[in-house]
């Protein structure tokens, strides 16, 4: 018996080394599962981005799961935990997980979205065509109405907007948050505030059509796509390559468009690029006195 085991022991060995040089890479039997910020219902995210979780599947070989946040923590939650490896996030949210994550698992920005042929957007302060507001500092004393205050279009900016003209919280005699962009637009043309601020692209529709604008902030990058860092580097280059390769499509937007509307194409994006945004933030908790540790 005793002579049979190193023959025993050649057989293991090169079953082993089968195994590892025939196997498939960890990377191509695994699942992708891309998180989404709750911008909407989930069904209405869901089909929003479903194009292209579609392209992402043929282009990588990959099922891509898509999955809809309950609320913005738990975004961040999920990517510490690994239960997600990408996210789809507000500028103001990647800066937030970005400063959460662990060293292990350093969030990595991958691409952003490129709306109208911008990757950068702005936020405008709306009031009635027939308002008697003139200029930011003319909303002392009225009713503001904001929309997704989380976001950077409808909250964070319209603040900035609101603070250089002199513009506190408490100088408005109301303010109320409702959740929704298209709900606070409604809500001034419906005469029930007098102003309310949204990203650019939100309010074009309505401009000259009940609506103008008085204010305008200062520009910050697009929403984002995002990954933990911890994924195998070779599988977070070929997802960035993938992402950006949707520009060479005939017609991007078929796969974009429904993101946000007037998507038409993803930029390479940088954490420098969302410096900007950090220092928005650090100036909103420094007015409302706000330790940042």
């Amino acid at each position: 018996m005793k002579r049979h085991l190193p023959r025993l022991k050649r057989f293991f060995l090169l079953s082993v080394i089968l195994v590892l040089v025939l196997a498939p890479p960890a990377a191509a039997k695994r699942k992708l599962t891309l998180l989404l910020m709750p911008l909407d219902s989930p069904s209405v995210m869901y089909a929003r981005f479903l194009p292209f979780k579609r392209y992402l599947e043929s282009r990588l070989g990959i099922p891509v799961e898509l999955k809809v946040a309950k609320k913005r923590s738990e975004i961040i939650e999920a990517l510490k935990k690994g239960d997600a490896d990408l996210a789809f996030l507000c500028p103001s949210l990647y800066c937030e997980a970005s400063k959460q994550m662990p060293p292990s698992k350093p969030l990595v920005p991958l691409a952003k979205l490129r709306v109208n042929g911008s990757s950068v957007y702005r936020s405008v302060l709306l009031v009635r065509d027939d308002s008697g507001i003139k200029k930011v500092s003319d909303l002392s004393g009225r009713t503001f109405v904001y929309g997704r205050y989380y976001c950077p279009g409808s909250g964070l900016l319209p603040d900035f907007i609101l603070r250089k003209a002199g513009i506190r919280q408490g100088d408005f005699m109301d303010v109320v948050r409702l959740g929704s962009d298209r709900s606070a637009v409604l809500a001034v043309l419906a005469r029930l505030f007098d102003a309310t601020g949204v990203s650019e692209e939100t309010a074009k529709p309505y401009l000259g059509k009940g609506l103008r604008i008085i204010g305008y902030s200062r520009p910050i990058p697009q929403y984002l796509f995002a990954a933990r860092g911890d994924l195998d580097p070779r599988l977070l280059r070929k997802i960035e390559k993938t992402m950006l390769l949707v520009n060479s499509l005939k017609k991007p937007g078929d796969v974009l468009g429904g993101m946000e509307p007037g998507t038409d194409g993803l930029s390479k994006a940088r954490d420098r690029d969302y410096d900007v945004v950090r220092a928005l933030l650090r100036r909103e908790r420094d007015s409302k006195g706000v330790s940042n540790p």
